[in-house]
C-alpha cells in the first residue's frame, strides 16, 4: 500500500501560528551521547536515563545504533520483562530510528539481538497526556501550533473498515487502492491495521520494494501485533504489504494519493478555537445497561435510533463482571455472532470505549449464546464536530468560547481570523495587499 500524505504546514498556518501559543514536542536522543546499545556494566543505564524526564504525547525518541549491530523493537510488557524478540509489535532495524510516542501509557523498547536485552539494552517509558507549553531541558524542542486545533482534525482510518486488513476477497489487487481513494489523508492522521489469523503490516522504503513484493528490504518497519495505529509524520508515499507467505502477491497491499484543501483546513482551525465542541457520553441501553434483552432481541438496534454518533463519542457499556463482558469484532463476526480473534475485548463494567474512526463499529457479548440471544450492538459513526450538547447525555467539551472582546485571546483569533481571509483571498485569486 501507498498512501500520499499531504503537509498541513503551509505559509498562511505559520504566519496564523506565530501569533498563537506555542507548545513544545520534545526530541529525546535515547541515553544522550552513549546511544542505543550495549550499556558497559550498568544494566540500569536506560533506566536511570528516564529519571526527571516527563515524555508526553507528541515527543519522538531517537534511538542512535549502527544499522547491522543493534535493532529497536517495541514489545508488551511480559516480552520486556523476559527480554522475548519473537512477535514484537514493531521493529526498527535501520539506524538512527525515530520513534512518535502518540498515546498516553507505557512504552517498552528491546534490542532483539542475541543477548542483547538481557545485559540491559531495553528501555520502558510512561508517556501522559500533553502538550508542553515550554520546551524541556536536555532535549531539542520541536514547537507546533495548538495541538487542540490540529488534533481536532487528525483522524484515525481503520483499514479497509469492516473487513480489515487481510488477503482481499478473489485476491482482487485493487481492494485496498479502492479503499484508500475514499479518503485524504494528511500528516497527523493514523491508518489502523486490524487483522485476525496470520497476518503483519509493513512499512517499506519505497515504490520499488511495494511493487515487488519485497519481504526482505532492509529498510523495513514491521508491525507484527493486530491492532496497530500508525500515524502519519511526513507528506509524501507511504507504502504498506503483507509479509507473510504470498499474502502481498494475493492483493495485501494498498496505494492512494490525496490532496486536502488548505483553506479549508484553515476554516477548521479557525472554527476550532472560536466554539465549543461536544463529544457525547452514550450509556448503551440506557438504564437497561448491557445485558441479555428480555424476549426482545432488537432491544439494542432500536436503541441507536435517532442517535448521531460522531468521532470522539464515548460508550458506556454497564455490565457486572463475569457475567457479561463487550467485543469489538468485524462485521462478519458481528452477524454470525463469532466470538474468536476480536478486535478488543473489555472484561471488567463498566466498560468505556470511544468512538475514535469514521465507520461502522460493531460489538457483541462473547460469553456463550449472550449475542445470539440480542446482546450485540452495531453503530455508525460520522465525521463531527458537534456543536450543541445531545439532549439525555452527558458531554466532555473541547475548544475554548469566544473570548471576552478586551483580552489577548480575543486579539489572537482575530489576527487568525485575519489570516485566514487573506487565504481565502490568495486561493481565490484576489487582490494582494502590498
Amino acid at each position: 500500500m501507498a498512501m500520499k500524505i499531504i503537509s498541513m504546514a503551509a505559509l498562511l498556518v505559520v504566519l496564523a501560528s506565530s501569533v498563537l501559543q506555542s507548545t513544545y514536542a520534545a526530541t529525546y536522543t535515547v541515553g544522550d551521547t552513549t546511544g542505543w546499545t550495549i550499556p558497559n556494566n550498568n544494566p540500569e543505564f536506560y533506566d536511570n536515563w528516564t529519571d526527571n524526564k516527563n515524555f508526553v504525547v507528541g515527543d519522538i525518541l531517537v534511538f542512535n545504533f549502527t544499522t547491522g549491530q543493534h535493532d529497536v523493537a517495541e514489545v508488551n510488557e511480559t516480552a520486556y520483562d523476559n527480554c522475548i524478540t519473537t512477535n514484537p509489535i514493531v521493529r526498527y532495524t535501520t539506524g538512527p530510528a525515530n520513534v512518535t510516542l502518540n498515546r498516553t501509557g507505557e512504552y517498552h523498547f528491546i534490542c532483539t539481538f542475541a543477548g542483547h536485552c538481557g545485559i540491559g539494552q531495553k528501555l520502558s517509558i510512561d508517556v501522559r497526556t500533553g502538550p508542553s507549553t515550554a520546551p524541556t531541558p536536555g532535549s531539542t524542542p520541536n514547537p507546533s501550533s495548538s495541538a487542540s486545533s490540529l488534533g481536532a482534525i487528525a483522524a484515525d482510518y481503520e483499514v479497509g473498515d469492516d473487513y480489515g486488513w487481510d488477503v482481499p476477497p478473489s485476491n482482487s489487487s485493487e481492494y485496498y487502492p479502492s479503499w484508500a481513494n475514499r479518503y485524504e489523508f494528511k500528516v497527523g492522521d493514523s491508518a489502523v491495521f486490524n487483522w485476525t489469523g496470520n497476518h503483519t503490516a509493513a512499512h517499506v522504503r519505497n515504490q520499488a520494494d511495494y511493487d515487488n513484493c519485497n519481504t526482505n528490504a532492509t529498510e523495513i518497519t514491521l508491525y507484527a501485533e493486530a491492532g496497530v495505529r500508525v500515524p502519519f509524520t511526513t507528506e509524501g508515499f507511504h507504502y504498506f504489504i503483507c509479509t507473510v507467505g504470498t499474502h502481498c502477491e494475493q492483493g495485501q497491499k494498498k496505494m492512494a494519493m490525496k490532496i486536502v484543501s488548505m483553506t479549508a483546513t484553515l476554516v477548521v482551525l479557525a472554527s476550532n478555537m472560536l466554539q465549543i465542541t461536544y463529544a457525547a457520553t452514550y450509556t448503551v441501553g440506557d438504564t437497561i445497561g448491557w445485558v441479555i434483552p428480555t424476549g426482545y432481541t432488537e432491544l439494542y438496534h432500536n436503541w441507536t435510533d435517532n442517535k448521531n454518533f460522531l468521532v470522539g463519542d464515548i460508550l458506556v457499556f454497564k455490565f457486572t463482571t463475569g457475567e457479561h463482558d463487550v467485543a469489538k469484532v468485524t462485521e462478519a463476526a458481528y452477524n454470525a455472532c463469532r466470538s474468536a480473534n476480536t478486535i478488543l475485548t473489555r472484561s471488567t463494567g463498566p466498560a468505556r470505549i470511544t468512538l475514535n474512526s469514521i465507520g461502522d463499529h460493531h460489538f457483541i457479548c462473547t460469553f456463550a449464546d449472550h449475542c445470539a440471544e440480542g446482546q450485540k450492538l452495531s453503530v455508525e459513526v460520522r465525521n463531527g464536530p458537534r456543536t450543541a450538547p445531545v439532549p439525555g447525555t452527558s458531554h466532555n467539551t473541547t475548544g475554548t468560547p469566544p473570548p471576552p472582546p478586551n483580552s489577548a485571546s480575543s486579539l489572537v483569533a482575530t489576527i487568525s481570523l485575519v489570516f485566514m481571509s487573506i487565504g481565502i483571498q490568495i486561493a481565490g485569486g484576489g487582490r494582494h495587499f502590498a
